[in-house]
């Protein structure tokens, strides 16, 4: 840390901001949005210093990620780290004590829950590893006689089903309460069906009218397809020299 110190640009701000020294128990109730104000201050500042606000314990304990702070994505909802269970897989050379048990993989993840979807990241480089979509099944069950595991939190939705492992009930139960109602509030229009069992409602007032879905293996594209005079035989590369290569339906097979 002395060494990294030393190391900081002379424009970065360096010294650490002081939080209030008054006790919380002696604030006057028409001083409480001064108070927030204050803690909302403390802790943009420490975030405006890269050595800490890159530092993971202190987005561990703030609940930020490199996703927070993106407008487009969305209303911020809750994030934090969990365990993710594997698909099923056995471990090599491990027996399970206990008739129809399997031993699964587990692993350390950062859970970020938007409006419209749910993803987890690694946490020590930041890669979105899956993106699980809010639609009309999506649901949240918690306990062990549900998940098959201590403390567990299953979330599903039409083409996947996602176990994680939490510290205690109480962790498991404030996770579920907080995805739920976010997710009720932001993402209501995704947990419906829609006219022509479309995933997503009608928007009036815009441009862009048929959208379609388009998921990769690290990140997702909304990619707008019913424009004016656009066709899903449009190349997408000009002058066409390799074929159907790069026209729009092909490329979207491709990707998908």
């Amino acid at each position: 840390h002395t060494v990294r110190r030393q190391s900081i640009k002379r424009g970065e701000p360096r010294q650490m901001p002081s939080l209030p020294h008054t006790a919380e128990s002696t604030v006057r109730e028409e001083h409480f949005s001064s108070r927030r104000k204050q803690l909302e201050d403390y802790l943009t500042k420490i975030l405006k210093m890269p050595m800490y606000r890159n530092y993971h314990g202190t987005m561990e304990f703030i609940g930020v990620s490199q996703l927070s702070f993106i407008h487009d994505l969305g209303p911020k909802g809750m994030e934090g780290l969990v365990m993710k269970r594997s698909g099923g897989h056995r471990i090599p050379g491990l027996n399970c004590c206990g008739q129809g048990r399997m031993c699964y993989r587990w692993s350390k993840r950062w859970l970020v829950v938007k409006d419209s979807f749910l993803l987890y990241m690694k946490p020590d480089s930041g890669a979105i590893s899956f993106v699980l979509l809010v639609d009309k099944e999506f649901s949240i069950k918690i306990g062990q006689k549900e998940t098959e595991t201590k403390y567990g939190l299953q979330i599903d939705n039409l083409s996947r089903s996602l176990i994680l492992k939490c510290t205690s009930y109480r962790h498991a139960q404030w996770w579920r309460q907080g995805i739920d109602e976010f997710i009720r509030k932001h993402g209501k229009d995704f947990l419906t069906e829609h006219r022509f069992g479309s995933y997503a409602a009608v928007r009036e007032n815009t441009l862009t009218k048929w959208p379609m879905l388009c998921l990769l293996a690290t990140y997702t594209v909304f990619l707008p397809l019913y424009f004016p005079r656009l066709s899903p035989e449009i190349f997408m590369k000009r002058p066409v020299v390799e074929g159907n290569r790069w026209r729009l339906d092909c490329i979207l097979k491709r990707k998908a």
